[in-house]
């Protein structure tokens, strides 16, 4: 209603920052989660293989294993720094924990290529920076991490054919793992788009609501102000014109009855007296054109016309209203209604009781919404607050978190 908080409404928008390029957004935070569990599983997985060869048929020397568990140590905590599974009030830069992936990589690879595993942590890290850079800085990174690989593949005395051939594939698994995650990325960005558009067709939609809720407002308190001066010219006409030739007619007949005897006073008398009851009556239907200004329950009936939502509505029938308090009570009633489509999701029904309560004509408003554990007044309630006091009354609000949103106002009768 017209509130900020849980829902949330449609209050202030704040700027979108300035982006220096636009990219493609990371995943999604389920999938980030996903992509990062089999990031990190992988790489224990190449350090469960080393684990293996080193107790059964390794011969590279001391020193090199050392290097490699050491430069592979370093790598693992990079990328669950990089992944954020490991909780820090002060994350270190991405593109610092990249290139100390790479670097890590690099020098484990190098410094034991008999480790066949090793090149895995270049998939890894493709992986783990496309999210980061560029497409042509992923093309960029596998072409420095295929380098590498071949200088390691070299080293290990793999030969003219072993270097192409291990090159190849983990080039060619490093291009997939970005593929994949570069698909994902358009993917995530792609339901954002959709969500947001979504999102800004129902803002448009419930704007579109308000304002013919509005529209319809403004109609029916013209057709009531219109029928309002239609019946009190009617009722002036009546008392100026029919009313003012009946008393004359009827003191002409008081005149005539003192003239005549016999069978014509008699006629006279019953004249008179028709002549006094047809007075009577004009003075009755005068009398209840004037007190039938301000038709309420007709008037909110139109206004409450509210696509999506079930309005029921309870008017006191007896009650009488001024033109002032007639504007005042449909205005808050469309107020707290358009309110509602606005800013209750999941409303269906929409409660509207106005009644005599004492001395003061009670308006109570109530949706079948969410309602708000926080909210601010907009708007809306500032403007059904300052009708309301223009009038004497008073306005109370309950966000009712979990039963929905109410609104009630007390004018003075």
């Amino acid at each position: 209603m017209d509130a900020v908080g849980s829902p949330t409404p449609a209050g202030s928008r704040a700027a979108d920052p300035p982006r220096a390029a636009p990219r493609p957004p990371a995943p999604t935070q389920p999938a980030d989660r996903l992509g990062a569990g089999a990031g990190m599983l992988a790489v224990v997985a190449v350090g469960v293989a080393q684990v293996v060869t080193d107790l059964t048929f390794s011969d590279a020397p001391a020193a090199a294993r050392a290097v490699w568990w050491a430069a592979f140590a370093v790598y693992a905590v990079a990328f669950a720094l990089d992944a954020e599974l490991v909780p820090l009030r002060r994350q270190p830069p991405e593109r610092v924990l990249v290139v100390v992936l790479v670097v890590a990589a690099s020098v484990a690879w190098v410094a034991n290529p008999s480790a066949d595993w090793t090149p895995v942590l270049f998939v890894v890290t493709a992986a783990a920076a496309t999210a980061l850079l560029s497409p042509s800085g992923v093309v960029g990174l596998v072409t420095l991490q295929s380098l590498v690989t071949a200088v390691g593949a070299a080293l290990d005395g793999r030969g003219t054919i072993g270097v192409p051939f291990t090159v190849a594939i983990y080039a060619s698994f490093q291009a997939f793992a970005a593929i994949v995650v570069r698909t994902a990325m358009r993917e995530a960005q792609a339901r954002e788009e959709a969500d947001a558009a979504h999102a800004a067709l129902a803002a448009v939609h419930a704007d579109l609501a308000a304002a013919h809720a509005d529209l319809r407002a403004t109609s029916a308190l013209l057709g009531a102000s219109s029928r309002d001066a239609e019946r009190l010219r009617i009722a002036r006409d009546l008392h100026d014109v029919v009313g003012h030739q009946l008393t004359a007619l009827a003191l002409e007949l008081e005149i005539a009855s003192h003239r005549v005897d016999g069978e014509a006073a008699e006629h006279v008398a019953r004249a008179r007296a028709v002549a006094k009851d047809l007075l009577r009556d004009v003075r009755t239907v005068v009398g209840e054109l004037r007190g039938g200004a301000g038709g309420l329950e007709p008037t909110l009936r139109e206004v409450l016309d509210l696509p999506g939502l079930t309005v029921a509505l309870s008017v006191d029938p007896a009650l009488r209203l001024d033109d002032a308090r007639l504007v005042a009570i449909v205005r808050c009633v469309q107020e707290a209604g358009t309110n509602a489509l606005r800013h209750a999701p999941g409303a269906t029904r929409l409660a509207v009781r106005v009644r005599r309560e004492g001395d003061d004509v009670e308006v109570d408003v109530h949706d079948d919404g969410p309602g708000a554990l926080a909210w601010e007044p907009g708007h809306g309630l500032r403007g059904m607050q300052e009708r309301v006091a223009a009038l004497g009354g008073t306005l109370a609000v309950d966000p009712g978190p979990g039963r929905g949103f109410r609104v009630t106002a007390r004018v003075p009768a």
